[in-house]
């Protein structure tokens, strides 16, 4: 008989993670940050309505919040990804020299 792979559950990490992926209906946070309580504090628990978005976490009762997301705290945003660049933005502060112009000293 074969071994098969012993199942084991999902980190904390892992399931924040797929449930950060959502917004939240509750709080109102966008994708990619955990759950506030009233006051504005990161919440010790994923809201309901935000975590069974996520198939495998749907039939459980509450998902922690995991340590590293700071539950209790005050929120304070992080840093901002990166804005996409656009087709016509320049890729460089520089703006080219035309012949015309070559020299900085030109008239």
């Amino acid at each position: 008989m074969a071994d098969l792979p012993a199942f084991s559950a999902p980190s904390a990490d892992h399931a924040a993670d797929d449930v950060e992926r959502h917004p939240c209906p509750r709080c109102g946070v966008a994708a990619g940050s955990p759950c506030r309580s009233r006051s504005g504090a990161i919440a010790g628990t994923y809201h309901t309505g935000r975590f069974t978005k996520v198939g495998r976490l749907a039939k459980l009762l509450r998902v922690q919040t995991p340590a590293d997301r700071g539950p209790g705290q005050p929120w304070r945003p992080g840093t901002q990804p990166p804005a996409p660049l656009t087709a016509d933005a320049p890729t460089s502060r520089h703006t080219p020299r035309t012949a015309a112009s070559s020299s900085p000293w030109a008239t």
